[in-house]
């Protein structure tokens, strides 16, 4: 609930948070959200009725008028979180009546009513692997950490309701990079916790916490004063472990150290996972910040920003992805735009040491910024996840097995990149990438590499295409939105050999090949999920050319 009182707005005017720069921008902010207070007085108003009334508002400053739509727009991620942060308040719950104080409203999740059958499979496959840790005599144990949001309590209520919905139960970890700061910075050999809110604020972007969810800052702030041995003797005592989603960086401040050292509270759950103790699963985010450590001798980098038209013009940068919005500011640093590619060269977590982690990927055309993370930093494995799809782990302690096992399940799939034997000239714009392997493997496909071989096996279930159609295939704009997966869905349940796709602006950009070679495989099939039918093409060693367009 938001509520535009005159301290709120009084406080969204704070000078040093704007700065000199963005003084007009201020300014008009100010002037909007004085007149939708004109309107709503200090009554509670939803997000979607703020949103409406302030994008609708018409009003005059200094003999000028300013359109709130305009205002609106104007404004950088950061700037609008913030301004929102502080006309946030704490929802009442309908029964609180006239206690004092009054009890927030919780958000709670109803798996028996999601739409999606897909995510309830994902979610409960979870709580089953987790059960099979616990043993038979008791339920699983789940934590849920919420480092990787902006507002690291937003997201409590949801995951923690769900995962006791789906039959675990579950505990908030409340460890995130204001924790670890407070704990890295002692007085009297004692953690800062006091410092949380400003804490928040400085790393994470989030201001006003204590106001808006005070039983869960008192919960931080409990959990912050036992510091790490506590935290890692509630690790212990679980069986499965849940990340969510947001920015991984905030995440790796949360479990490493300034100087890349894992915290106690990581190295538990390495351990753990190592021995088989316990499952580790994240979403988004938390799925991308679980990559690092090493194979083959090879650092594995973690992605943290850019499309993939910025990564392929300008390539990958090992620095600090840039703040949403900082185009519109120019506050971008080190000579970034917004959209430019970023990774963590010293990777991630480590929990996935066999290649790069992306998600939201085929919806978000994805495909080019991780060959060219993976061509820059001279990583041979990558792993790209669609929305509402999971990637199952497993590792084997068998000499004579696969190192590891990996199974696809949920809605759509999962996109894999192998650049053994990828042939790479040019710098910049003009680098050329060209006989990159990639595999595209859907629902219940397996996956194995053992001594740095990948082997890919279809389920029984799917059939090679008797679609005998040779059509030609070609897309412009091939990575925006699911494009790509889209062609290659085409080349893959056809009999087509090649697919040819573009990814040009105002001239610049690249051509794009994908064609059948020689040990090119495709299966496809259909599965039905209640009152969904789903198509399925899975491939696997469908090679790909990605060259400069002039």
């Amino acid at each position: 609930m938001f509520q535009l009182s005159a301290e709120n707005i009084a406080n969204v005017g704070d000078k040093l948070f704007w700065g000199e720069e963005r003084v007009i921008e201020q300014q008009q902010t100010l002037a909007v959200l004085d007149f939708v207070r004109s309107r709503t007085g200090t009554d509670r108003i939803s997000e979607r009725e703020l949103m409406r009334l302030w994008r609708s508002a018409e009003t005059e400053m200094d003999g000028i008028w300013v359109s709130g739509r305009t205002n609106y727009s104007s404004l950088t991620g950061r700037e609008l979180n913030f301004v929102l942060d502080q006309l946030q308040v704490m929802a009442i719950a309908p029964n609180s009546g006239r206690r004092s104080p009054a009890v927030r409203q919780r958000e709670f999740a109803d798996l028996a009513k999601t739409a999606d059958p897909f995510s309830i499979e994902i979610y409960q496959k979870i709580i089953s692997l987790a059960q099979q840790v616990a043993g038979p005599q008791r339920k699983p144990r789940l934590l849920v950490v919420t480092a990787s949001g902006r507002d690291p309590f937003a997201a409590v209520d949801f995951y923690t309701n769900l995962f006791k919905e789906a039959g675990a139960d579950v505990t908030w970890l409340p460890i995130n990079a204001a924790y670890q700061a407070a704990q890295a910075n002692k007085t009297a050999d004692k953690a800062s916790c006091d410092k949380l809110p400003q804490y928040l604020e400085q790393y994470h972007g989030s201001y006003q916490r204590q106001r808006v969810y005070p039983d869960l800052m008192e919960q931080l702030s409990s959990f912050c004063q036992q510091g790490s041995e506590a935290a890692v003797e509630l690790i212990k005592r679980s069986d499965a472990i849940f990340f969510n989603g947001g920015d991984q960086s905030l995440t790796l401040k949360a479990l490493r150290f300034a100087d890349g050292s894992p915290s106690p509270e990581l190295q538990q759950i390495e351990t753990m996972l190592k021995n088989g103790d316990m499952i580790v699963a994240g979403t988004s985010a938390g799925t991308a910040v679980m990559s690092g450590g090493s194979f083959a001798g090879s650092k594995i980098p973690m992605i943290t920003n850019g499309d993939s038209y910025s990564a392929m013009q300008y390539g990958a940068f090992d620095l600090p992805a840039p703040m949403p919005g900082c185009d519109k500011d120019q506050s971008c640093s080190n000579g970034l735009a917004e959209d430019h590619l970023t990774y963590t060269a010293t990777g991630g977590l480590g929990l996935f040491n066999f290649g790069v982690l992306d998600t939201h990927f085929s919806e978000r055309g994805r495909q080019g910024r991780l060959i060219r993370l993976l061509n820059d930093t001279q990583s041979r494995f990558g792993f790209g996840v669609d929305e509402a799809t999971a990637l199952l782990v497993g590792f084997n302690n068998n000499e004579n097995g696969p190192e590891v096992t990996m199974q696809v399940i949920g809605a759509n799939g999962v996109y894999v990149v192998d650049t053994h034997g990828t042939e790479r000239s040019g710098e910049g714009a003009a680098t050329s990438i060209t006989k990159v392997s990639t595999h595209y493997l859907t629902r219940e496909d397996q996956l194995e590499i053992k001594d740095g071989i990948m082997r890919a096996r279809f389920a029984d279930w799917k059939f090679a295409a008797n679609n005998s159609l040779t059509p030609m295939l070609s897309s412009g704009d091939l990575f925006e939105r699911d494009n790509y997966k889209q062609l290659a869905h085409l080349l893959c349940s056809t009999q087509s050999r090649q697919a040819d796709g573009r990814a040009v602006r105002v001239g610049q950009g690249h051509n794009i090949r994908l064609y059948k070679g020689a040990v090119s495989n495709s299966r496809q099939g259909v599965q039905r999920m209640q009152d969904t039918e789903v198509q399925y093409c899975s491939y696997s060693n469908l090679l790909l050319d990605i060259t400069p367009a002039n």
